[in-house]
């Protein structure tokens, strides 16, 4: 399965929406992501291998628990945005920074998604700091 750019922003997104610090798989459902679905599986796997998200305690895992068959059970775990989510989620907001990432690495792994969006947010804002203070 390959990454869907605008879902997986999407997701962030649910999840730093969040009025309490944490969230789970029933919050993010009724935000539209069906944790019955092979891509918010897939998806959320890719957020927990990167440490972009946890359980509230900081270990890592969001519920979904495989048997033997295949078969995806769920718990309803407390999950939060890391600081690593955070900075991933600001970078993409960015327009330029978005922009380029959906043309120039549609095809991308996450962690060149999350490295690559980092330094284009630094670019962006040495310009920005530039207009201010000069080269």
């Amino acid at each position: 399965m390959k990454i869907d750019h605008e879902y997986l922003k999407g997701l962030l997104e649910a999840f730093e929406s969040s009025e309490s610090p944490v969230t789970d798989i029933d919050k993010l459902a009724e935000l539209g992501f069906d944790y019955e679905e092979d891509k918010f599986v897939f998806h959320m796997r890719l957020l927990d291998d990167r440490k972009l998200i946890s359980q509230s305690d900081g270990t890592s895992g969001f519920g979904a628990i495989e048997s033997m068959d295949g078969e995806v059970h769920w718990s309803v775990t407390p999950l939060r945005l890391t600081a690593g989510g955070h900075d991933f989620i600001e970078a993409l907001r960015n327009k330029e920074v978005w922009a380029t990432v959906k043309t120039g690495f549609k095809d991308a792994s996450i962690g060149t998604l999350v490295s690559v969006s980092k330094q284009l947010l630094d670019r962006a804002l040495q310009k920005q700091l530039n207009k201010y203070f000069g080269d």
